[in-house]
C-alpha cells in the first residue's frame, strides 16, 4: 500500500525561523513558535526533519522557498571561544533576501523580520542592512511574542480580521507552559524533554482544546 507524504503547508502561511538551535536561545525560539502557530500560521525551521545525509543549505533554501514569511534573528552574531562569529544566520537572512531581489514573481512577495538582541546592534557586524526596519526581543520571550505578532498582523490582508494583541497572546503563552505539563502526561511525554516535532504538536494540542485555530 503507498503511503501518503505530509501535506507541505501553503507558502502564504508558512514562516520560516532563521535562528539559532542552542539550549539558551529555547525559550525565545518557542515563544516565537507558540505565536506563529496561535496566529494561524505555519512555524517551519532545520529542526522540522534531520537527515544526515541531507545537504543542510539545500534544506534550507527549499524552505526558504516553501514560505513567504521569513524570522531571522540575528541575537548570536558574536565571537565564540573559537574567535570566529556565527555567520550561519547572516547567510540565511542573504538568501531569504536574494530570493525577493532575484527570484521569480511569487517569491517577490517575501517579508522578513529581522530581530536582534539590540536594535542597534547589527550595524556593527552587518553594515550592508542599515536603514532596514530591525526589531529587538531583548531576550524577552514575551517580546519576541510581541515582535512575532506585531509584524504578522502588519501584513494581513487590509479586510482580515486582526490577530489578538501581543499582552493576550503572551498571557496564553504563560498559561500554555502551566498547563503543558498535565497536557502531555497521558501521552507519556515529558513536558521538560520535548522535542521540535512534540513541542509542535504540543502547541496545536493545546489550542485545539482551547477551541482555538491552530
Amino acid at each position: 500500500m503507498a503511503t501518503t507524504s505530509r501535506r507541505k503547508p501553503p507558502a502564504s502561511k508558512s514562516v520560516f525561523i532563521n535562528c539559532p538551535f542552542d539550549d539558551g536561545f529555547i525559550p525565545i525560539l518557542r515563544a516565537m513558535v507558540f505565536a506563529i502557530i496561535a496566529a494561524g500560521y505555519h512555524p517551519r525551521c532545520a529542526l522540522d526533519a534531520t537527515d544526515g545525509a541531507e545537504v543542510r543549505v539545500g534544506k534550507i533554501a527549499q524552505m526558504l522557498g516553501e514560505c513567504d514569511w521569513g524570522i531571522h534573528d540575528l541575537s548570536r552574531v558574536e565571537v565564540e571561544d573559537g574567535g570566529l562569529p556565527r555567520f550561519n544566520m547572516p547567510m540565511e537572512l542573504g538568501l531569504h533576501l536574494g530570493a525577493r531581489i532575484f527570484g521569480e514573481r511569487r517569491h517577490k512577495r517575501k517579508r522578513a523580520l529581522i530581530l536582534d538582541a539590540d536594535r542597534h546592534r547589527y550595524d556593527q557586524a552587518l553594515s550592508d542592512i542599515s536603514g532596514q526596519d530591525i526589531e529587538s526581543h531583548r531576550g524577552d520571550p514575551d517580546e519576541a511574542i510581541r515582535c512575532v505578532r506585531n509584524w504578522l498582523s502588519e501584513h494581513r490582508p487590509r479586510n482580515a480580521d486582526p490577530l489578538p494583541g501581543a499582552v493576550a497572546l503572551q498571557a496564553d503563552y504563560r498559561q500554555f507552559q502551566a498547563e503543558i505539563g498535565a497536557l502531555m502526561a497521558p501521552r507519556r511525554l515529558d513536558a521538560d524533554d520535548l522535542t521540535h516535532s512534540d513541542f509542535l504538536f504540543a502547541v496545536r494540542d493545546w489550542l485545539k482544546e482551547r477551541g482555538a485555530d491552530a
